[in-house]
């Protein structure tokens, strides 16, 4: 009886769950380009609209070092709004590098679906809950009456409002942000 060394078969073994892992990120959801403040890949604003709103998110950053997107998409396409949100953030790399002190601000058009994503220092200056309120009472009663684009500027305003509540010492700042 011959006797067959388990090393060829364990190499063997590794290379198919290799190639089966490389074939799963072919099927992967891709992540669309940031656009600047606002990439609007539905087209539901009208270019003043965006210029407008992309204007007061760099305005935001300059007073508070603070970051802000938005991501308008026309479908989730089967995708959770959840793991749409984190993983865009988490490409767009929000907040400021190696400080996570932005926010992105996800709506998928077809499914009615906004979602407000943290970066992880946000979560000290937005208290638990002010994203859901947010959304709840002030961004969804607007679209509902079809006022796209008075809800997104509201919740924007709103989201700014709760972060300037906690301004970043100055020492604390990153370098990039220091006056």
């Amino acid at each position: 009886m011959k006797y067959y060394s388990p090393v060829p078969l364990f190499f063997l073994g590794v290379l198919l769950i290799f190639l089966y892992a490389c074939s799963q990120t072919e099927d992967s959801p891709t992540v669309l380009m940031r656009q600047g403040w606002v990439s609007d890949y539905a087209d539901k604003l009208q270019p003043e609209e965006k210029v407008r709103i992309s204007a007061a998110l760099e305005a935001y950053e300059k007073e508070t070092c603070h970051q802000i997107f938005v991501i308008i998409i026309p479908s989730l396409a089967g995708e959770n709004i959840e793991e749409f949100s984190q993983r865009t953030a988490a490409a767009w790399e929000i907040g400021q590098p190696g400080f996570g002190n932005g926010f992105l601000v996800s709506v998928a058009m077809e499914e009615g679906s906004v979602r407000i994503e943290t970066g992880s220092a946000f979560e000290w200056f937005i208290q638990n809950g002010t994203a859901d309120t947010i959304l709840k009472e002030v961004m969804f009663p607007l679209f509902r009456e079809d006022k796209f684009v008075e809800g997104l500027d509201r919740g924007l305003e709103e989201i700014m409002t709760a972060g300037r509540l906690k301004p970043i010492p100055e020492d604390h700042k990153p370098v990039n942000c220091r006056q």
